[in-house]
């Protein structure tokens, strides 16, 4: 009897254990896969940083070295204008053009180098879903989407990337659709999982974290969710930023 006793004992603390492990590993699993989608968006926004910082140094050196010369120059050839006369100054008009146009091809090359490039987000979340093994994600993305400010564009990864976390940890589900549409000046994105939904959606920190995130660019977010029917996120966000 006591033998038994031990037994059916220990059997529990075995699976006591077994549920523990079962538990830990999963939160080592979903915290894995959050950690290495930070990874990938840091590493695509260090690049980027990298690209721009290398970018305005460049304009910097040309708007300050040819720039200020080639103004110089312009006002040298006008004072050599008035001075001359003839054939002489048919030249001195020519340089002066040829210095205008100069001039002009430098600010444009600066205004250039100093626009904000455009990020890849198609490519970048491409990159994300392909580490994700559960749930399967489905992307679908249309190819007139670009978005040029940077920080509207970091947003909706950190977004998407919440939502996939979401799924891994709450919903248990098997699929998860993301799809990002273009609606007019406006990027929106709905996703939705086949998980096991909930009758009452209660935002913590990660949903409240978007929506607050979205606000302060002026977009907003709507959860709707029911049991046995999966979870939905509908987030619309502005391409640029909104008149005061």
């Amino acid at each position: 009897m006591m033998s038994s006793a031990a037994t059916l004992l220990a059997f529990q603390y075995l699976t006591l254990g077994l549920a523990r492990f079962s538990g830990g590993e999963f939160r080592a699993r979903r915290d894995l896969v959050k950690a290495h989608g930070e990874l990938l968006l840091s590493r695509e926004l260090l690049a980027r940083a990298s690209r721009l910082a290398e970018r305005q140094r460049i304009s910097r050196e040309l708007h300050d070295l040819l720039g200020h010369d080639l103004t110089a120059m312009n006002l040298d050839l006008e004072v050599a204008g008035h001075l001359t006369q003839g054939k002489a100054q048919e030249h001195v008009r020519r340089a002066q053009e040829i210095n205008r146009k100069l001039l002009g091809d430098v600010r444009e090359v600066v205004s250039t180098l100093r626009g904000d490039e455009i990020i890849d987000l198609r490519q970048t979340m491409e990159r994300f879903c392909t580490t994700i093994t559960r749930p399967t994600i489905h992307l679908a993305f249309p190819s007139d989407l670009d978005m040029d400010d940077p920080l509207r564009a970091q947003t909706m990864l950190r977004c998407a990337q919440e939502i996939i976390t979401n799924s891994i940890r709450h919903a248990d589900a098997t699929n998860l659709w993301l799809e990002f549409t273009r609606e007019g000046d406006h990027v929106a994105l709905r996703a939705h999982d086949d998980g096991c939904g909930t009758s009452r959606v209660r935002a913590g920190s990660g949903l409240t974290g978007m929506r607050d995130r979205l606000r302060e660019l002026g977009g907003s977010v709507h959860f709707t969710s029911q049991s046995m029917h999966g979870f939905q996120v509908d987030i619309h966000l502005p391409l640029l930023e909104p008149a005061p």
